[in-house]
Formats: C-alpha cells, sequence, structure tokens
C-alpha cells in the first residue's frame, strides 16, 4: 500500500460528548491519502467505545489507533508522531472538528507550494454562534517576528491550524505539562522550518465550550504549568543557546515565567534558582502580554 502523505494525530481523555462529531469529521474527509491515528491517553470515560463503533461504520479508512496510559497530551501527541508515517502531520484536538474538505485542500496545497509548515485559519465556536479567526501572513524573513508574536500580541501557537512536514519533529523537545504545549512544539516547528505557507480558509472548528477542555482549569496551575514549559524548554537547549529556536524568544520565555512566579507561585525561584537573575537583567518589552506596569512591578520586586 502506498504510504499516506497526510498522518492526521488525534489525542483521546475525557471526550465522550464530542469524540463522535470529530471522528465523523475525518472519516467524511475525501482525500484518500491520508490515515489516522487516535491515541488513547487512558481516557476513563467512554470516548474509545464511542470512536471504535463510528470507526466500524468506515472499514476502508486507513486507522491506527495507540493505547497507552495516561501522561497528558504533549506525550499523546508524540506517541502518535511516532507511529505516523505520512509526510506531514496534521493534529486536531477530539473535542474539535475538521471542514469537510479540510485535508483534500491541504495535500493540494502543500503539493502546490511545497512548504514544510502550512498555516491555517479556524472557526471558534462558542455554542450557537461562531466566530473566524485569520492568522497573520508570514514569510521567512519574518521568522523570529512569528516566533515572538507566540508570546507577545496573539499569534497563535496552536498545533491543530499548523500542518508540519514529519521531519521537523524529528528529535524535537516534547513538553511534560497540557498547558501552552503547543506553544512549545510551534517554536521549534517555525525554527526549523525552510518555508512557510498560509492556506486563508478556515478548516478547524475550536470548540471554545467545552467545560473539561484542558483550558478550564484553575488559572494558577494554568500557568505555573505554562511556565514550567517554558522553563523547561529553555533548560533543553540551554548548552547550545546560540542557534536554537530558544535564542530568539529567551527573554520572552524569561518574562512569561518570572511574571507567573511574583504573581501566583513564588516556589518557581526556588524551583529555577537561574530565574530571578535573569529575570532581573530582561530589558522593558512594549506591547507585550506581560503589559508594563506589569513589567515594572516586577522589576520592583526583584530588586527590593
Amino acid at each position: 500500500m502506498e504510504k499516506p502523505f497526510i498522518s492526521v494525530v488525534v489525542p483521546i481523555y475525557g471526550v465522550e460528548d464530542y469524540i463522535e462529531e470529530c471522528a465523523r469529521s475525518l472519516m467524511a474527509q475525501k482525500a484518500d491519502n491520508v490515515e489516522f491515528i487516535f491515541v488513547n491517553d487512558g481516557s476513563p470515560d467512554h470516548s474509545v467505545d464511542i470512536l471504535e463503533k463510528v470507526l466500524a461504520e468506515y472499514p476502508g479508512r486507513r486507522v491506527k489507533m495507540v493505547n497507552q496510559p495516561n501522561a497528558g497530551l504533549p506525550q499523546a501527541r508524540m506517541s502518535g508522531i511516532r507511529v505516523a508515517e505520512g509526510e506531514y502531520i496534521v493534529h486536531l484536538d477530539a473535542d474539535d472538528y475538521m471542514e469537510g474538505q479540510a485535508l483534500e485542500r491541504l495535500s493540494a496545497f502543500a503539493k502546490d507550494t511545497g512548504a514544510d509548515l502550512i498555516y491555517y485559519d479556524f472557526w471558534k465556536e462558542y455554542g450557537t454562534y461562531r466566530k473566524l479567526d485569520r492568522e497573520r501572513d508570514y514569510t521567512l524573513a519574518d521568522r523570529v517576528r512569528w516566533m515572538r508574536s507566540l508570546y507577545r500580541d496573539g499569534a497563535y501557537g496552536y498545533l491543530w491550524c499548523k500542518m508540519a512536514c514529519r521531519s521537523l519533529y524529528e528529535g524535537i523537545f516534547a513538553p511534560r505539562y497540557n498547558m501552552h504545549e503547543d506553544a512549545v512544539f510551534s517554536t521549534q516547528l517555525i525554527f526549523r522550518a525552510g518555508r512557510f505557507a498560509h492556506l486563508k480558509e478556515p478548516l478547524v472548528h475550536y470548540r471554545r465550550n467545552n467545560p473539561s477542555a484542558s483550558t478550564r482549569v484553575a488559572t494558577k496551575q494554568r500557568r505555573t504549568q505554562m511556565a514550567r514549559n517554558y522553563l523547561d524548554l529553555y533548560e533543553h537547549y540551554r548548552d547550545s543557546l546560540e542557534g536554537s529556536p530558544v535564542q530568539p524568544v529567551l527573554n520572552d520565555l524569561v518574562l512569561r515565567a518570572a511574571y507567573v512566579g511574583f504573581s501566583l507561585e513564588r516556589d518557581l525561584f526556588r524551583e529555577r534558582p537561574y530565574l530571578k537573575e535573569m529575570a532581573r537583567n530582561l530589558p522593558l518589552m512594549p506591547f507585550h502580554r506581560v503589559l508594563l506596569v506589569e513589567q515594572l512591578a516586577l522589576k520592583c520586586w526583584l530588586l527590593w
């Protein structure tokens, strides 16, 4: 059998209310050069039972099922990537769903452009209404601006609105925690990519009204997980920082993590003894998600 051109990786955990719509949106795709990889991350509910009933209706589809003890979203993604055979990898969260021609359009666009990183627009679903979100256009000359925008002014770090060559994932650093894990992956993919292309079509429906989604966890837990992911990324590349994906965004990683430490979790400074000194040496950065007044408050506390 010919190798698939696209591998779609779908982690599954606690999504019994949504997995049927997600799976049907994939099984209904017209593209025939695709494999679908579902990673059961130790889901405690009936998600996998529901998925298997849906898949039984599509016996001709190329499907892989990976079962593992619960390890979290980043490791579930990596489990799918490890068994993928496609030239490109697409991610989809199991509580979201795709447009009917999405994979066909992505396949054609990849062949037309030769890009190894393709990003696309999406719908945000809020129950009874939806909002179209469009990413900005970026070229290779904008690589650093795009990377910094993940942490500053709102470029989308989501993995599920990007299709990347499988080769870009070789040796990639995978974060430990769920929060902002996709920004950690995206930073590395953008840095490694040789050519970007923007498919200006909304291909994914991103559900914002799922009460069990990881983004609904407590603010302190969410932000401290984010900070630890960012600092882990820095530590992974610390010994070879020059020319690494971290070098262009180092100040952003340190600022975001240090502000979480200052405002929510002082233990971060005890865990990572280097953080306080690095934060003291940061320049003030306007137009940042950490506002200037917040940066000044952090500076005053660090100098006190």
